[in-house]
């Protein structure tokens, strides 16, 4: 026998080695979990606060134009020197300020290429509120009204206007041209209108007080030109056009910024992935030895005992077992089990024949109650099946006949004849409908719990066929359905009754299913040993969801006709079961919206059934 470190140990310190193992395994696996979900944490976070600057950004760029569009043209803002939206574009620099600290404080943004990409973002965020305040600026030298340069403009003006230095004609035309450009940025009107004042300040010369008014309301509205310029629109350079650039450089730097961040994060995860792995390898390898190990030093007395154990039994407790096998050195709970194990044997000798008493007594009961069991179990589902039944399919028609009966009660001695076969003709169409569904719910009674006797002999398929469309031709002449039979006079081996109630349900339903002036082929056919009848009508067809369900005996499977007629839905669970106890079989093919085929087979008498 080979002996190892681990033979003294005890079998709860050997599991515990065995447990701790597994539990450092798990520790390892959780540690790296850790790690990666962390970096995901940091990842996520970053991404989340450049996604609140791009945002915010977006919100600045809502922010200058509101001012550019709105309020640049208050009057408040001349006097305040502010607005609302200078306020929020203000805040909006100050969260973008706070991300910005956010992913500075990110480990991850120490990593290349993403510090250099987040640098950029900064510097240019900054560049583009240095720009808005340099358009602010503008804005409050160009005024409006009374305010800045417009304000000069207009009081160069109304001098011009008050004084009569110079014709109204040239000052309307001056006025028109400065008009034009204020209000359309129209650089030719500016271009036109500087040639204007040139040739007027010529023309003026010898008008010293009229060329100094016009010369500074020509400067003035140079200036103003050239501020507009440089704030810029939507047709020509300037800041107003460098912010849009930036704003979009931003967008770009931010958006390769996430992209940066995913790839990083991609390359981390594969790079922790195999790490993951590898580690999992080696402790999964290192595991398995030494809880092959530990298993095989635990079991193996425990073999050795099983055997003895065997020995034992299969000579009936008859001879004590010696534990020889067992080192005598062995200290655990084996040997404590060994020296235990005759005294037990002693014990279990002496109660053995007691045991087999009982055993059988209680074989025979447990058996008993398993068949009570299954018994009330298909009671119960038989009572569920009725109950489910009556309440939703017979209510109708029982509905119908009380309803019937109350009109006619209250208004009999007004019916005329035609009212009271109306009345009659409906009354004993929904009888015949509940004692239909009663007769069904008996027959599918009786045959589960076996009541129905089945009698096989032979019996002319041919004849009953003929029998079943006769009683049933009414119904399809009703309907305008036209029913042919292509039969073949043949003795099958079946139960009369049952057969007739197969073909009498599957051409109800035929008949049931297909529309006024539709057809029904009754075909029969035979081979050495088998008879088939084909049933194949033109009718609405079946779905092939609907067609799993004909035959489950747990489904109480039913539609209305073409003319609204309604059944039990388990007329095809009883010819299938019928068919199964006459070594039959039915087959049911389907297309929805064209027709149905029902194959049935029957065993003929020449098989010598």
């Amino acid at each position: 026998m080979i002996k190892t470190p681990l033979r003294n140990l005890s079998i709860r310190n050997k599991l515990f080695l065995s447990h701790f193992l597994i539990l450092l395994i798990t520790l390892i696996i959780i540690v790296i979990s850790v790690k990666v979900n962390d970096k995901r944490l940091l990842m996520h976070q970053m991404m989340t606060h450049l996604d609140d600057i791009r945002n915010n950004i977006g919100k600045q760029s809502e922010a200058r134009q509101s001012f550019l569009l709105k309020d640049r043209f208050t009057e408040s803002f001349y006097i305040t020197g502010t607005t609302e939206s200078i306020i929020d574009y203000d805040k909006l620099i100050n969260k973008i300020d706070s991300s910005l600290l956010s992913i500075n404080q990110n480990k991850l943004s120490r990593k290349s290429p993403i510090s250099e990409k987040i640098v950029s973002i900064t510097r240019n965020i900054h560049a583009q509120e240095v720009f808005f305040n340099r358009i602010v600026d503008s804005v409050k030298q160009l005024g409006m009204g009374n305010q800045g340069l417009i304000g000069a403009l207009n009081q160069h003006k109304n001098e011009l206007i008050s004084s009569n230095l110079i014709t109204s004609t040239d000052l309307k035309k001056l006025d028109e041209l400065a008009t034009i450009y204020l209000l359309e940025k129209n650089e030719k009107a500016a271009i036109q209108f500087d040639s204007l004042a040139r040739k007027l300040l010529f023309t003026y010369s010898n008008n010293p007080s009229a060329e100094t008014i016009l010369e500074e309301y020509r400067k003035t509205f140079v200036r103003i030109v050239k501020l507009e310029r440089s704030i810029g629109n939507s047709t020509q350079d300037g800041l107003q056009n460098e912010l849009i650039k930036q704003s979009k450089g931003n967008d770009e730097q931010l958006q390769a910024t996430l992209t940066s961040i995913n790839s990083l994060y991609e390359e981390d995860f594969k790079r922790l992935e195999w790490i993951f792995y590898g580690l999992i390898g080696v402790t999964l390898i290192a595991g398995l030895l030494f809880s092959y190990l530990i298993s095989i030093e635990i079991t193996r007395p425990l073999i050795e005992l099983n055997r003895a154990t065997k020995e034992v039994v299969a000579t009936k407790f008859k001879d004590d077992i010696s534990p020889d096998f067992i080192d005598e050195g062995r200290m655990d709970e084996i040997g404590q089990l060994a020296i235990n194990f005759n005294l037990a044997i002693r014990k279990i000798r002496r109660s053995i024949k007691i045991i087999q008493d009982k055993s059988e007594s209680l074989q025979t009961k447990n058996k008993q109650l398993l068949e009570n069991e299954e018994t009330l179990k298909m009671i119960s589902a038989q009572k569920d099946k009725f109950l489910s039944i009556i309440s939703h399919d017979m209510r109708a028609p029982l509905s119908s006949i009380i309803s019937f009966l109350d009109y006619y009660k209250d208004n009999f001695k007004n019916f005329t004849e035609a009212e009271i076969e109306f009345v009659s003709s409906n009354l004993n169409t929904h009888v015949k409908k509940v004692v239909e569904m009663l007769d069904g719910l008996l027959m599918w009674s009786r045959s589960q719990t076996g009541e129905i006797q089945m009698n096989l002999q032979p019996v002319d398929l041919a004849q009953i066929i003929e029998d079943t469309v006769t009683v049933l031709n009414q119904s399809a002449v009703n309907k305008n359905i036209r029913i042919r039979t292509y039969l073949h006079s043949q003795l099958i081996w079946a139960d009369k009754n049952m057969t007739a109630f197969i073909i009498r349900n599957i051409l109800s339903n035929a008949i049931k299913f297909t529309s006024e002036n539709g057809l029904i082929d009754i075909n029969t056919k035979r081979n050495k040993y088998n008879a088939f009848v084909i049933i194949k009508d033109t009718g609405v067809g079946i779905t092939a969801d609907s067609l799993s369900k004909l035959f489950q005996d747990n489904v109480s499977y039913s539609t209305f006709g073409t003319a609204n007629e309604k059944g039990i839905g388990l007329g095809l669970v009883l010819c299938k079961d019928f068919m199964n106890k006459m070594n039959g079989n039915i087959e049911i093919e389907s297309i929805h919206g064209e027709g149905t085929t029902v194959n049935l087979l029957f065993p003929l008498v020449s098989r010598g059934d």
